[in-house]
């Protein structure tokens, strides 16, 4: 008998209504979408693979924005059907904003076949592990993907990215060259309330993002032959009331990390 693709649609997510408005890309699959907040950068992975009703998960950013559904979901067929346990955007790729390492995928867009990654993982002895940063990292998820890699060689495949007309955003591409989504990046400077704005550190403030975020949804929209439902008052009210709940929670978060951002830049 033909085992039955479990698969889900995950998300991290800190803006609620970036994330309603990437779902609706995504959600006519019929899977199930679990969105999941105030996780660490690290822990949302460890969250997933937690999640036993489910062999493959897409990984979607809140900001990033599908174009082409049916292929994505072919891509989940093919990491089921060939092994591949991660299927990605090289964070060293192209259309990468900053140049992290190769190896990795960032984790703005992956195909995780947990069924396969599952066979080696151990959270109790695992997850310690990896916390204990023991290999060389840019960010906190880097030493998941560093298992991953070394755990499962050869078995990660790298997706054709390109920087958008925007000079900002990523445009992500299958192995047969379609548009698989786009990603926006400055996810938290999309419609900032005063919190972000005290809160949230803006490299880039030369630039509108919510603007150039708007666009790029409208794009996205408009490939998929969508049109984005406007929110009500009660849903903007809504969002709103959740970004002050997300806030609440992340700012207790980086008061207790402090200690170890300041060891790690005394290490450097």
């Amino acid at each position: 008998m033909k085992h039955k693709l479990r698969i889900k649609f995950y998300c991290r997510s800190f803006n609620k209504e970036l994330y309603l408005l990437s779902r609706a890309l995504y959600v006519e699959a019929g899977y199930p979408c679990v969105r999941l907040t105030d996780q660490t950068a690290d822990g949302y992975f460890y969250k997933m693979l937690e999640d036993e009703t489910c062999d493959i998960v897409i990984n979607v950013d809140e900001d990033c924005f599908i174009t082409d559904l049916n292929a994505v979901l072919a891509l989940a067929e093919k990491a089921w059907n060939e092994g591949w346990v991660n299927i990605g955007c090289s964070d060293s790729g192209a259309g990468v904003p900053r140049k992290g390492e190769a190896e990795v995928t960032n984790p703005f867009f992956n195909i995780f076949n947990l069924h396969e990654i599952r066979k080696s993982w151990n959270a109790y002895r695992l997850v310690p592990e990896l916390k204990k940063d023991n290999y060389k990292t840019i960010e906190p998820y880097y030493n998941f993907f560093y298992w991953m890699n070394r755990t499962f060689p050869q078995k990660t495949l790298y997706l054709f990215n390109k920087k958008h007309a925007d000079g900002i955003s990523t445009e992500l591409y299958d192995t047969e060259g379609r548009h698989l989504c786009s990603h926006s990046w400055f996810a938290r400077q999309f419609r900032p309330s005063f919190l972000t704005q005290i809160f949230e550190s803006n490299d880039r403030r030369d630039i509108n993002h919510s603007v150039r975020i708007e666009r790029l949804i409208q794009e996205a929209y408009v490939e998929r032959g969508m049109q984005p439902q406007a929110l009500t008052l009660w849903q903007r009210l809504d969002c709103r009331w959740d970004e002050v709940l997300r806030w609440s929670v992340k700012v207790p978060q980086r008061v207790m990390n402090l200690p170890n951002k300041l060891k790690k830049k005394l290490n450097k």
